[in-house]
């Protein structure tokens, strides 16, 4: 009885390197755009003065909605009765400040986020600078240090991404040749065979090649599909992210982790089929 070549392990294989190699490269394609998302997460604060009624504190809400340097549809403002509350949902009575007959002590507040290309240390300085000089405004506060921080830990983290994506890549096609090794161990005597009555390497080897070429294609698309479930995963945990992981970008993955797998099949299936052919006839016991 004929045993059929199993490849269910070296697929298994295929799928989890492209799909590594999709989350990584999905990085380094957009790690300028990313770089700016996060930076675009960091809020200012704006305080505002005691005393100030509805129309001073939104005619300053439209002026702070103005300027360039504002991301768009992010200012909001938040009384100090609506602050109070909430830290009192955070907290527990332990905050309540109604008990200490004291007042609320707190700040109405207007709240925004930077454009990325502001988003420096320096920026920043000059952006809480130029807010202080309204007389509305009592203190403006942000993350000192944190601009810079994201850039210089994201191209850590890019760096390092790349390093282990390079090493995975290695292991991967080591254990991806050895799985397709195995996955024909089956038929080694047939192919010897085919060799030793007049079949050309080529002849012999263009079925299994085949086979790998189908085997790669189903690789990517799983790991395609995975891509996608990640996409949406994360869709629900990073405003914005959306914007950035789009169609095409999945697309321009997809077609890379396609030709990827296809070649990394269909070289290790030859590379392996050769090795058959080449191997003498007692070596394949």
């Amino acid at each position: 009885m004929k045993v059929r070549p199993n490849y269910f392990y070296a697929l298994i294989s295929v799928t989890l390197v492209l799909f590594l190699a999709g989350v990584f490269g999905s990085m380094i394609i957009q790690s300028q755009q990313l770089v700016r998302l996060f930076k675009e997460k960091v809020m200012v604060v704006v305080e505002i003065k005691h005393g100030y009624e509805e129309p001073d504190i939104q005619a300053l809400k439209k002026r702070i909605a103005s300027l360039e340097y504002v991301k768009p549809n992010s200012v909001e403002f938040t009384s100090k009765e609506e602050a109070a509350k909430l830290m009192q949902e955070d907290f527990g009575s332990d905050v309540d400040l109604s008990q200490y007959n004291l007042g609320n002590p707190l700040y109405d507040i207007i709240t925004f986020h930077v454009n990325a290309d502001y988003m420096t240390t320096k920026g920043l300085r000059q952006i809480a600078e130029n807010l202080t000089t309204d007389e509305r405004v009592s203190d403006v506060n942000y993350e000192e240090g944190l601009a810079g921080s994201i850039s210089g830990q994201w191209s850590k983290i890019g760096w390092i991404g790349l390093a282990i994506s390079l090493i995975l890549v290695l292991v991967a096609v080591f254990l991806i040749v050895y799985a397709i090794r195995q996955a024909l161990y089956s038929d080694r005597f047939i192919i010897k065979n085919m060799h030793l009555v007049g079949a050309t390497p080529r002849f012999i080897s263009r079925p299994y090649i085949r086979r790998g070429i189908l085997g790669g294609m189903l690789s990517a698309l799983v790991a395609g599909i995975g891509l996608l479930l990640v996409r949406w995963w994360l869709i629900g945990q990073v405003d914005g992210i959306d914007a950035l992981f789009t169609f095409s970008v999945w697309g321009t993955l997809f077609l890379l982790m396609l030709a990827f797998g296809i070649v990394i099949t269909a070289g290790s299936t030859w590379f392996t089929v050769r090795n058959y052919l080449k191997s003498d006839v007692n070596e394949l016991y």
